[in-house]
């Protein structure tokens, strides 16, 4: 089956696989209705050697209507269509549904000059026309198609490269991860180490949002026609993917080796296979998933890894993950300057979450009073971490703090063991004056209460002896 995003629900539309005259025929078609609305209309380049497709996936950028405005302005009163309103009516839509403003999915209908089915094969063995499947499935047949509005030509151009070749990127993002880099939907990145096992987003430092750049980068070739049309096989795919600079195998692996970069290996064998099971548990639970469900994926894993490390291909070693860190610095202006401030601002906002309970806390002695201990550990954090002068200007030496802001922890105790006496005897004088104050504020706001309230009781009196000394008064 092809696409299924309209499969269920209350009107289920049928969208089998496409074969590839069907697929291209309707993707130009697509395009040459979506040029009526948006500048730049593309497709990402197809996965090698399909035989059949489940959708079609359309990437759209710079509205006719917001490039080129008509002369005359919309009526009063009347609101334009969507951007999905109208891709959806230009395409004609049976079905379509989205989640926000940048993707839609759309059920088309299928071509009336194509014969339906998902293969000759299949049209031969079950000898179904469209007729006779109507008959038997009142599910309208369409085909699905994927479209994503971008918001610039830059974002645009990046989703082509990213999408190129349907998994290419997932082959190449094995490859390159375990040196500390990533590309998403936006842009290639390298990860800081001492960041990603506690925030992955915060890790990672944005390198290059140019293709060309980071395939140079990458060591992969786009001199001839690699980024211009399919790869002819899988096989293909896969030897341009082993061209990363990157790529390597390692020629024999342990069970409890930690691996490395290209250790993906999963198939049978003694000593090979204990390789394999070993590799297959390295695996990232988003590598696991595409194991399950993309094929080419999978092949790479199970086969074209394996021949490789037979054949004793690409075994050369690998730099390491600081070398290519290094390089990364080298080849990206700017990036080491930002790399450095986001790992020093890291490094400071995780010391301030643990210096408190871990040095300036116990640097106190356990078996003080709990509320003078309370109050002493208090004002500390305050003169340490906040710089706070209050303390009748107690403040910490300049040389317990570095130009990054960083403090010498061992420095921080032995200061706490030294002055937590003087500390406690200023907070606590401190805390005594403030509780004063509290209560005799306190007193002044009952006392200011309670005269209100008899001048309220009395106020009816003086008013009655008022209206008594009038009556008394002698007409005139």
């Amino acid at each position: 089956m092809g696409g299924l995003a309209f499969a269920s629900g209350p009107n289920p539309v049928f969208t089998p696989r496409m074969r590839p005259e069907v697929y291209y025929a309707v993707r130009d078609r697509c395009q040459e209705k979506l040029r009526e609305l948006f500048v730049a209309v593309a497709t990402p380049i197809e996965g090698p050697a399909k035989t059949d497709f489940g959708d079609i996936d359309l990437f759209v950028a710079w509205s006719r209507h917001d490039v080129f405005p008509p002369l005359e302005s919309v009526p009063f009163g009347d609101s334009p269509e969507s951007p999905q309103e109208a891709i959806s009516r230009a395409l004609g839509a049976i079905q379509w549904k989205s989640d926000n403003s940048h993707t839609m999915t759309m059920a088309i209908p299928w071509p009336g000059d194509f014969p339906f089915g998902n293969t000759e094969a299949q049209l031969t063995e079950q000898n179904i026309d469209e007729d006779e499947r109507s008959a038997k499935d009142p599910k309208p047949t369409g085909i699905q198609v994927d479209i994503h509005i971008c918001k610039t030509l830059d974002y645009l151009q990046w989703m082509l490269f990213k999408q190129a070749h349907g998994d290419l990127w997932n082959l190449l993002g094995s490859t390159i991860r375990p040196f500390g880099l990533t590309i998403d939907e936006e842009a290639l990145y390298v990860r800081i180490p001492e960041i990603e096992e506690i925030n992955r987003t915060e890790a990672k430092v944005l390198l290059s949002k140019e293709p060309g750049k980071i395939l140079h980068f990458l060591g992969l070739k786009y001199d001839d026609k690699q980024w211009e049309e399919p790869f002819a096989s899988d096989e293909d795919i896969y030897e341009y993917a082993s061209t990363c600079r990157l790529f390597w195998v390692k020629p024999k692996i342990s069970v409890d080796d930690d691996g490395d970069a290209g250790n993906l290996e999963v198939g049978g064998g003694s000593e090979e296979g204990e390789a394999a099971v070993a590799d297959k548990r390295k695996l990232k639970s988003n590598d696991r998933r595409r194991m399950n469900s993309r094929p080419l994926f999978r092949k790479f894993i199970e086969g074209w890894i394996p021949a490789c490390r037979a054949s004793g291909r690409f075994s050369s070693p690998s730099p390491t993950r600081d070398e290519v860190r290094q390089q990364v610095f080298e080849y990206f202006p700017g990036v080491q300057a930002t790399y450095d401030s986001r790992i020093t601002k890291w490094r400071v906002k995780r010391q301030r979450e643990t210096l408190w309970k871990q040095v300036i806390k116990p640097a106190v002695p356990a078996d003080l009073d709990v509320h003078r201990r309370g109050s002493c550990t208090s004002a500390l954090k305050k003169i340490i971490l906040n710089g706070d002068a209050s303390f009748d200007g107690i403040a910490i030496p300049p040389a317990l703090k570095d130009e990054n802001e960083l403090f010498d922890e061992d420095a921080v105790r032995t200061w706490v063991e030294d002055n937590w006496p003087t500390v406690l005897d200023v907070a606590w004088k401190m805390n005594q004056r403030r509780f004063a104050e509290t209560m005799e504020r306190k007193a002044a706001k009952k006392r200011t209460v309670s005269g209100s309230e008899k001048r309220a009781e009395e106020t009816p009196r003086t008013e009655a002896a008022r209206a008594g000394d009038l009556s008394e008064r002698p007409e005139i």
